[in-house]
């Protein structure tokens, strides 16, 4: 019975997304309002399995929701859109995933586990444990995202030996950071480019312009990074030697992702589609396409099924935050709190731009130490700040606002890359967002100067 409720509810999550995607080519006000609903449904089956702290922010954002949704006097179905509104973002979450899925189970971190190993044993210097970690994840993280630093972890641990633990996860840590500004497999830069209607064509390099100014930080920062008690790993020798033959090559895996971030870009120019759109759709039909080239298929379809089954208890905190966190959105899109707010920093920040950045960016992380999730933060405050009244563009905000949500990440100890770390290096998060406070203090200081940089030399 239970399996085959998991396989209901899997499918209704992706029926739900589905149904979306098709809205975004074929405009049909029924497929919006089914869409929608299908949501709802899905919050509420959701809500009884989610973390106590999840239902504390999401009960707050519906009760707010509605009362604003009926101060505005708003019909039954502009109340019932509401609940779709975040749609594109579980569409990110459900689908992205499936390109791990294939990478996987074709074999390719094999394939580079066993390549890192047979470097290690080829090496007669020295070994640098720490830039293979830090680069593995800035890389992998592109695409999968917060899997990535689980993936890269085992890797390492698996092929690599004398190094700090604790002191590695957060190298890893940091690392993941980086994609965080740039990458548009990452629901943040998919949210700001929804939120500012830009295209990430006109964000993207800027965006990683300042990922590398964060990783140069990073660099500064390595020498002072350091755990007490913390433990040297030893690699264990483990051999396999045997799949060797039945493995991939590593051109194909560079093959494979090459090819996935160029489709992206030609597909965002091809299409009447925002970026955000196209990854969703290339995370289903990427690896399908994979899969039946390499003639993987029947096992891709297995695989397939038994994500379906899991899929919803997997992303059930994600599916009410989203949710929860678009309805709010909504509702608050109906009423005139965003020129208050607007206006009020505009007041604290006397005009100066970049006092303004510095203010956005320590709210979001202020709230984000509260336990609030980063896509309620940036809704909330990408929903009320108009780039025309701080005389700056659309570009420039929505860069404002990754640098906030992926330094308040780095430093909430209730952040999903946060916890990972903690649960990978077994020490408090709390503890590891203090170690970040400093770093990520300079990071805010930093960036935000450059990113107002760019727009008083007029690039932005």
């Amino acid at each position: 019975m239970i399996k085959k409720w998991d396989i209901i509810i899997g499918s209704a999550c992706f029926l739900t997304v589905a149904l979306y995607l098709i809205s975004v080519f074929y405009s049909s006000s029924l497929l919006n309002v089914t869409y929608s609903f299908l949501a709802a449904i899905l919050l509420l089956v959701a809500l009884p399995f989610v973390r106590r702290s999840t239902i504390i922010i999401t009960i707050p954002l519906l009760t707010i929701g509605m009362v604003l949704f009926f101060q505005a006097r708003v019909d039954a179905t502009a109340f019932l859109l509401g609940f779709g509104y975040n749609i594109n973002l579980l569409s990110l979450f459900l689908l992205v995933p499936l390109i791990g899925v294939f990478i996987s189970l074709a074999g390719f971190l094999t394939t580079l586990k066993m390549r890192i190993e047979q470097m290690e044993k080829e090496k007669s210097g020295e070994s640098h444990p720490y830039r293979l970690g830090f680069l593995l994840t800035a890389t992998m993280g592109a695409v999968l995202n917060l899997g990535s630093m689980v993936l890269v972890h085992r890797i390492i641990e698996g092929s690599l030996s004398n190094f700090l633990r604790r002191k590695m996860v957060m190298i890893l840590l940091r690392a993941f950071g980086f994609c965080m500004y740039w990458s548009p497999y990452f629901v943040n830069v998919g949210l700001v480019l929804v939120l500012f209607d830009v295209s990430w064509m006109s964000i993207g390099l800027y965006g990683l312009i300042i990922g590398i100014i964060y990783v140069l930080i990073s660099i500064v920062f390595f020498p002072r990074l350091s755990f007490t008690n913390d433990e040297e790993h030893i690699q264990s020798k483990a051999s396999i030697k045997g799949l060797q033959k039945e493995l991939p090559s590593l051109r194909l895996l560079i093959i494979f992702g090459v090819g996935l971030f160029v489709s992206s870009f030609i597909l965002e120019l091809l299409l009447p589609v925002n970026m955000l759109t196209v990854v969703s759709l290339l995370g289903f039909f990427y690896p399908l396409l994979w899969a039946i080239f390499s003639k993987n298929l029947q096992e891709y379809i297995q695989e397939l099924f038994v994500y379906v089954k899991e899929c919803f208890f997997r992303l059930k905190n994600e599916i009410v935050i989203f949710v929860s966190a678009g309805f709010f959105g909504a509702a608050l899109s109906v009423t005139g709190i965003g020129d208050y707010v607007s206006q009020m920093i505009l007041s604290l920040s006397q005009g100066y731009i970049y006092v303004m950045s510095l203010i956005v960016i320590c709210f979001a992380i202020l709230l984000s130490l509260f336990g609030i999730h980063p896509v309620v933060i940036v809704i909330g405050i990408g929903s009320a700040l108009s780039p025309q009244l701080f005389s700056v563009s659309s570009e420039f905000m929505a860069i404002l606002l990754l640098i906030a949500w992926t330094l308040a990440t780095q430093v909430s100890p209730f952040s999903g890359s946060v916890l990972m770390a903690s649960g990978l290096m077994r020490h408090s998060s709390i503890d590891i967002a203090k170690k970040n406070s400093q770093f990520v203090l300079v990071c805010m200081i930093v960036l935000a100067l450059f990113l107002c940089l760019f727009h008083w030399l007029q690039l932005i």
